[in-house]
């Protein structure tokens, strides 16, 4: 992405200086992008943190008894129910409207200033509430933690 049009839109210097400006810029577009990004966020956070609690409680303890192929059997398996979990609940939060279509005249406002509703990732929040979602499931880094050792030991 560019932030020079035209000739000089290659040289460092320019492009450096013209980023930084839309860096430091704080107007009703940034703002309204913030107030999407937290909004967003929080029920990422929500929905992941309570998935992440149902898919760790689903899932059993990882012991030193079980054989290699049993615990990548179940890292695996927990790694694709994880997946699938991501994918509908991104699907959810993306069919979910953002506070600004409650203001329609508002709404047309912004977009004349260059309001982008569905531009950038980062204004979604989701990866914060991913890490929260990967963070509830100890089970699953203790299986793999386990793997780990005993391949480890298999191999060295």
């Amino acid at each position: 992405m560019s932030y020079v049009v035209g000739e000089n839109s290659e040289d460092p210097r320019v492009h450096f200086r013209a980023g930084m400006k839309d860096f430091l810029r704080l107007d009703q577009v940034r703002l309204m992008n913030i107030t999407g990004s937290i909004f967003y966020g929080f029920i990422y956070i929500i929905l992941f943190l309570m998935m992440g609690i149902i898919l760790h409680s689903i899932f059993p303890i990882a012991t030193s008894s079980q054989s290699i192929s049993s615990l990548f059997c179940w890292i695996l398996l927990h790694c694709f129910v994880i997946i699938i979990s991501v994918f509908y609940i991104r699907k959810l939060v993306e069919s979910i409207p953002g506070p600004i279509y409650y203001f329609p005249e508002y709404l047309k406002k912004l977009k004349q200033e260059g309001l982008i509703l569905h531009g950038i990732d980062e204004y979604k929040g989701d990866m914060a509430a991913s890490v929260i979602f990967i963070g509830t499931q100890y089970r699953l880094l203790e299986k793999i933690a386990l793997l780990t050792n005993k391949l480890s030991l298999l191999l060295f």
